[in-house]
């Protein structure tokens, strides 16, 4: 798989699913639950971020403090979207995400271990 240059973690397939994942969500949360959430997660998911996963800096936190952030927005925007569009969407975001924890594995293990390289 091509790898990101930005991030040897990630490839480009995984980063594009992630960019429509997180959209989608972001979206979800302001249909649900308002402008003011849709802020607070936008700010989230662009300012912290891990050592070593992306370019941008923003705020540096720990490998699962990432993930925690990547999975709270993303189990917020399912849940907006069953609330706003029903099952049927709800079910297709949730099942679009856990094809996206198979392909993006390899980076998803990496931020959950801290960060470290493969031992």
């Amino acid at each position: 798989m091509m790898r990101l240059p930005l991030s040897p973690h990630d490839t480009v397939l995984s980063a594009a699913l992630r960019f429509i994942l997180e959209l989608t969500a972001l979206f979800a949360i302001g249909a649900a639950f308002g402008v003011v959430n849709f802020l607070i997660s936008v700010f989230a998911i662009a300012l912290f971020n891990a050592r070593g996963d992306k370019r941008f800096k923003g705020i540096e936190v720990s490998g699962p403090i990432r993930l925690m952030v990547e999975v709270v927005i993303t189990l917020m925007g399912i849940y907006g979207a069953l609330l706003v569009f029903g099952t049927l969407w709800a079910g297709i975001f949730g099942a679009v995400w856990v094809g996206y924890l198979f392909l993006a594995r390899e980076r998803l293990l990496w931020l959950a271990r801290g960060m470290r390289e493969k031992e």
